[in-house]
């Protein structure tokens, strides 16, 4: 299938969408002068927080974590409630032990107007004694983190063209590079560098840096299906750098409920 043709209408929907942008630069531009390319770089952002979908969804899907030469070591399955046109916005996560029925943690997550989401992760289907949890804290042990599920920097406000603005991401599609450093101290996590397409203007890939300006965590898609009319990811891929280990995403369907 041309990959052109996916992408044309690919949609993220994972936690709460990555969809293809609205035409915010015309396709080939060059980066914008020095004094107007840090609103250049939010725009390209916040358009994609303005693409959400709002109606209600359920997302059943695994995290399945593998050592890089393809063995198993973890299956997690999930099923993701979201009602993102609500106010305030908000989602709810079951995660399953391997036999898919019992529950092993509840998330309740709320993203009140103009600051970070709100995250409450709960054991089983207990609604007391919610745990606190870090935005770099791993989902079920996975590579995939709160940060990742909320995809809370797509409205971190202290974004700009990376040193290298342009470059292909893992797919080889020519993007624009941002950096997006959050509004708050995480651990591990100084600023997110994102591959934002240049022709569909979709964000492609993302990357974790450390500190230290080091990458420790890298996200791509790998796979988009039909669902429901809409292209839609099946297949991601998360990896933590040096671990010997990466996660996979796979959405199995999307309905409304």
């Amino acid at each position: 299938m041309n990959i052109g043709k996916i992408f044309k209408t690919l949609t993220f929907c994972l936690c709460i969408g990555f969809l293809c942008l609205p035409e915010l630069v015309a396709s080939g531009a060059a980066v914008k002068p020095a004094g107007d390319e840090k609103p250049a770089a939010l725009d390209l952002l916040a358009a994609c927080a303005r693409m959400i979908p709002l109606e209600p969804l359920v997302l059943n899907g695994e995290l399945i974590v593998r050592k890089q030469r393809g063995i198993e070591l973890a299956r997690h399955p999930f099923k993701l409630m979201t009602d993102w046109g609500a106010s305030p916005p908000a989602a709810e996560c079951l995660l399953f032990e391997e036999d898919e029925k019992t529950v092993a943690e509840r998330v309740m997550l709320i993203r009140p107007a103009d600051v970070a989401a709100e995250i409450k992760v709960f054991k089983g289907l207990d609604k007391k004694s919610p745990a606190s949890v870090s935005m770099a804290g791993r989902v079920r042990g996975s590579d995939m983190t709160w940060m990742d599920l909320t995809l809370d920097f797509l409205w971190w406000k202290d974004v700009r063209f990376d040193n290298e603005p342009e470059g292909d991401c893992r797919i080889g599609r020519a993007c624009h590079i941002l950096l997006a450093a959050p509004p708050q101290s995480i651990p591990g996590c100084s600023a997110l560098r994102i591959w934002v397409d240049k022709q569909l203007k979709c964000i492609m890939q993302t990357e974790q840096l450390n500190h230290q300006g080091e990458s420790v965590r890298r996200m791509w898609v790998q796979r988009v299906k039909k669902m429901d009319d809409r292209w839609m990811i099946r297949h991601m891929e998360i990896e933590s750098v040096g671990s010997g280990h990466r996660t996979k995403l796979l959405i199995d369907d999307v309905v409304r409920p």
